[in-house]
């Protein structure tokens, strides 16, 4: 009898090796296997928003389903499962009075609380695809995404608070749409509890990342193929138990916040924990806070967050019983080894993995996590998940089969952009091979940078490249040529931080700007970023020069380059 399941499944790496097998050998039905943990109405007909709550309201009502913490450390809201579920009806209402049907698009831009979450919930609930975007966006940013997946509407909310500042929202909505404004839902007893069943070809939602074209790319994704991928990765990467309290600090605007907290832990009726502030404000022992009051079993985080936090004295932690975590998790990029130690040590007091985990927005969820025992890699992904085939080709990881999270548009073999390497019988990620930058986890490309610098008049040419940060994992460095002569260094600066927040975020601004005479180009006339990446980074190997056609600006690049303007230092003052 084949095995596809078993209880040390991503424990034991003979078991693993069997399972993984017999997933390759016989795929269509190890997926046949686990469909049989969704409830269906029908043969290949359920609703995602039912399986995630409805389904858990007999047994579970008065369960906490969503546990909430605001910017302040007193703000704590709580949402049984009955509250979620009447939450949800009320904005699926809502939404329909607004005439949204079944296939409308509806934008979601609003900060991480339980309203956006049963927002949703809600889309799914009547059939319509949700577009969240990540409240962090500009206005133009906002506006092309709505715009370009033909959003019927919008919900918001006004305002909301992060890091003790007040931020206006609903400002930020362009003209000539449908807003729906969601300061407050209140519960109407006895409205119609409408509900459209989906099949496997409906979609579930939209989501933009950044390629290397300079426009945000749309991902969309089929609702119960995703569904049942991304709540079998749950289920088997973190050992998921019933009475598990879950903390994933990631946001809905990101794949993270979509698949693993949205969608995985309530459809295994799990108490999720969700956070909306800085987990340096007002203290930096915020997280660890939450986890002692809330006795979090699983606390899933990001490489940046990890690395912020490693720098304040290791007293936050201990100060805090943490005693309740029983698995780690890492997201949004490699994590290095020194983070990782601290992460392992002193958060999990040696006694807890980590599991440190690759995917992208593409794949929907999880694709390479390590075994969850003690005997790890430090910044190791690990081992693919079950069902899918990936080779390294070219030192380029590639997805070789079809399995449920892949969104719809790829076609294989996908080439991921990620360079990995095999380290024994795992696979290391090491970062980027394409045009993109990875700052804290969020993708953003590097032409989106230089369109949204090179509208400003004083720039006749930028080129933009990634190099690592500390903290954030990657941060852009900006070389720029300007028009004028006579421009004051810190009105430029300011000029293009204040461009990069306009046109793509605040998130997006760049740590290091150098003004340069001339940027290297071929004889063509393609500017040679990966020969000023070079630079930038210190790389010592002799740089191939032989293409370029003005080789003598080479020695002032990197003068410039070992002394470039610092942008926090003019942030302090100006921005």
């Amino acid at each position: 009898m084949m095995i596809f399941e078993h209880p040390l499944s991503w424990t034991d790496e003979n078991i693993y090796n069997e399972i993984y097998k017999n997933s390759i050998d016989h795929n269509e039905q190890f997926w046949a296997h686990y469909k049989k943990y969704i409830d269906w109405k029908a043969e290949g007909i359920t609703n995602v928003c039912y399986n995630c709550v409805d389904r858990h309201i007999k047994a579970l009502a008065h369960k906490p389903a969503i546990v909430w913490y605001g910017d302040e450390a007193n703000e704590r809201i709580e949402l049984t499962y009955e509250d979620l579920y009447k939450m949800i009806i009320q904005i699926a209402y809502i939404l329909r009075r607004h005439n949204i049907k079944n296939g409308d698009v509806v934008g979601i831009y609003m900060p991480m609380i339980p309203e956006a979450i049963a927002s949703m919930l809600a889309c799914a609930r009547i059939g319509a695809i949700h577009l969240v975007v990540f409240a962090g966006f500009s206005k133009q940013s906002l506006n092309y995404r709505l715009t370009e997946s033909k959003a019927k509407a919008v919900i918001t909310v006004t305002s909301f608070k992060r890091g003790g500042k007040k931020i206006d929202l609903s400002k930020n909505i362009p003209s000539g749409i449908d807003v729906i404004i969601l300061d407050d839902v209140s519960y109407t007893a006895g409205i119609t509890d409408y509900i459209e069943w989906q099949n496997t070809d409906d979609d579930l939602f939209i989501l933009y990342t950044s390629g290397t074209s300079g426009k945000p790319k749309a991902i969309t994704h089929s609702a119960l193929p995703y569904m049942l991928y991304v709540a079998t990765t749950f289920k088997v990467i973190f050992g998921i138990r019933d009475d598990d309290v879950y903390f994933c600090t990631s946001d809905i605007g990101w794949i993270t916040g979509h698949s693993y907290i949205t969608y995985a832990p309530l459809f295994y009726g799990l108490t999720n924990v969700i956070f909306s502030g800085s987990p340096t404000y007002p203290t930096a022992d915020r997280y660890w806070t939450i986890i002692e009051k809330e006795k979090v079993s699983i606390f899933y985080t990001s490489p940046t967050a990890i690395r912020s936090l490693s720098t304040f004295n290791n007293d936050y932690v201990k100060r805090h019983d943490l005693s309740s975590l029983r698995v780690l998790g890492s997201v949004g990029e490699p994590i290095n080894k020194s983070a990782w130690e601290w992460y392992f040590d002193i958060v999990g007091n040696k006694r807890c993995p980590i599991m440190d985990t690759w995917w992208q927005t593409e794949t929907g969820g999880i694709v390479l996590a390590p075994l969850r025992n003690l005997n790890q890699k430090p910044g190791v992904a690990g081992k693919p998940f079950f069902g899918i085939c990936v080779d390294i080709a070219q030192n380029e990881l590639t997805i070789k089969n079809k399995f449920p999270g892949l969104c719809k548009s790829l076609k294989l073999p996908y080439k991921t952009g990620d360079e990995a390497q095999y380290v024994n019988n795992d696979i290391k990620i090491n970062g980027r091979l394409d045009d993109v930058i990875n700052i804290s986890g969020h993708r953003l490309s590097v032409t989106e940078f230089e369109n949204a610098i090179s509208k400003l008049d004083a720039i006749k040419e930028v080129a933009v490249v990634a190099i690592p940060d500390e903290l954030k994992g990657q941060t852009a460095f900006v070389y720029i040529v300007l028009r004028y002569d006579n421009i004051e260094t810190n009105v430029i600066v300011n000029t293009i931080i204040t461009a990069t927040k306009t046109y793509i975020g605040a998130i997006a601004k760049p740590d290091y700007i150098a003004i340069v005479p001339d940027l290297p180009k071929t004889r063509s006339g393609k500017i040679m970023r990966k020969l000023l990446k070079d630079i930038a980074t210190g790389n010592t190997e002799p740089l191939d020069t032989s293409s370029m056609q003005n080789p003598q600006i080479i020695e002032e690049i990197k003068h410039i380059s070992n002394d470039p303007i610092f942008c926090p230092d003019f942030c302090k003052i100006k921005c």
